[in-house]
């Protein structure tokens, strides 16, 4: 059998090797910052790629809501030449067609009230103020649902120069005399402000108007 031989190396020889062995240690993968910094830039990337297509998804299959004053009614409606007072409860109804995500509570909304002249010839005339209908607490309003709440506000009005012509409106239309006891209301739903899908939203600035001619006995 052949014996083993050790050859001695040389200095210059072994010195060689140390560096190719140096060499091939430094060719091993490793993580650097670069690299690193490079994995997270695509993986933030790709998270942000997929936020925008569910957003963008769930945009396309977006329907408008529908919200609407389904009836307005005065209780304790009382007026004299003097003062006119009386409760006025509004009926709020908001049909949500959508699927999740699109889930919303209703944190803040005001009905605007005004009276309006029924025997103008645009049977409107002069809108006057008259006081303001507010959310007694947040609604939620569900995904596939249909909401229903009231809304109510007590309105008195004192006889002043200011309050002349919508007294006098109010004595013509609901007084002792008059017949048939029915005066015109606009409310102007607004001020709206909501959580959807969990994002706060801001929606002052759109309104919904509508009128009623109503019995005021």
């Amino acid at each position: 059998a052949a014996a083993g031989i050790d050859l001695p190396l040389g200095p210059h020889l072994a010195s060689g090797l140390a560096v190719a062995r140096a060499e091939m240690g430094e060719k091993r993968p490793y993580c650097t910052c670069k690299r690193c910094y490079c994995c997270c830039y695509c993986t933030f990337f790709l998270l942000i790629l997929a936020i925008g297509l569910f957003v963008a998804i769930v945009a396309a299959k977006f329907v408008q809501p529908e919200v609407k004053v389904t009836k307005a009614q005065f209780t304790g409606f009382m007026v004299t030449p003097s003062q006119a007072t009386f409760d006025m409860d509004l009926s709020i109804f908001i049909g949500n067609p959508n699927d999740w995500p699109i889930k919303a509570t209703i944190q803040e909304l005001n009905a605007r009230l005004y009276s309006l002249d029924k025997k103008a010839a645009d049977e409107i005339g002069v809108a006057h103020y008259l006081g303001l209908a507010t959310l007694p607490k947040p609604v939620v309003v569900d995904v596939q649902s249909q909401t229903t709440f009231i809304m109510a506000a007590n309105v008195t009005i004192k006889s002043n120069p200011e309050s002349a012509d919508l007294l006098a409106r109010l004595n013509r239309d609901c007084g002792l005399f008059a017949s048939p006891k029915t005066t015109k209301v606009r409310v102007v739903l607004a001020d709206t402000v909501a959580t959807v899908a969990g994002m706060d939203v801001d929606l002052s600035k759109y309104e919904i108007p509508v009128e009623f001619l109503m019995p005021c006995e």
